[in-house]
């Protein structure tokens, strides 16, 4: 009869505690997967913001010394990755304020002035990385996911930057030969090569901390 009552009491126990383990697991499943995880604007997506800008300005500022050959302030910039990153891990509204006010604080501190266009195109370089999460959310395990950031990536560098070399015909005056050839082919180049390469690296760099450390 102990006994009996013993495996009721275990029973009466176990499946509500399975149910809600359940429960909170479906729960956190949707909550990775919901809208606001992409589009939403909070605390950490403002932290995140302001690391992103902070570190794309700052190393766009160390590199921006290394001038490409052509028709403007072209420079080689392995921190283009920063935006790409932020945007494919964050979420695109991480990415853009990280791509526009970073390349604003690196031309900037670099002497080279205000140049809106390319503020704003570096900007969907940043969101345009970022839409990638809504096929990935954010996820990196696998080399499926990760060439969808590339994929992501490789469009928001040939936007970007073609709206601000384009945007340079009447703003600098320049012919359209001179802004595809002298602005858009060696700033884009130069991006993808960098971009491309080094996301995947910063992606399984962070996939593996995630496994390691849990994502906060």
């Amino acid at each position: 009869m102990l006994r009996k009552e013993g495996i009721d009491l275990f029973y009466s126990f176990y499946f509500p505690s399975v149910s809600c383990q359940k429960g909170l697991s479906n729960m956190a499943v949707t909550e990775e997967r919901s809208p606001a995880k992409i589009w939403g604007i909070g605390v950490r997506q403002i932290v995140y913001m302001a690391l992103g800008a902070a570190l794309y300005g700052g190393l766009s500022w160390v590199t921006n010394i290394i001038q490409l050959p052509s028709a403007g302030n072209v420079s080689f910039r392995p921190a283009i990755v920063i935006p790409l990153f932020f945007g494919a891990v964050f979420g695109p509204w991480v990415g853009l304020f990280t791509g526009g006010i970073g390349n604003l604080l690196g031309d900037y501190i670099s002497g080279y002035g205000i140049y809106w266009n390319w503020d704003i195109g570096n900007g969907l370089i940043g969101f345009i990385a970022g839409l990638a999460m809504l096929i990935t959310w954010g996820r990196y395990n696998n080399s499926r996911n990760i060439l969808i950031a590339e994929v992501f990536a490789a469009v928001g560098i040939v936007v970007g930057i073609g709206f601000a070399a384009y945007n340079d015909i009447w703003i600098s005056k320049l012919s359209f030969a001179t802004a595809s050839i002298g602005e858009l082919l060696p700033a884009a180049g130069s991006d993808l090569i960098n971009g491309l390469i080094l996301l995947p690296i910063l992606l399984v760099a962070y996939n593996a901390a995630v496994r390691r450390f849990g994502r906060g």
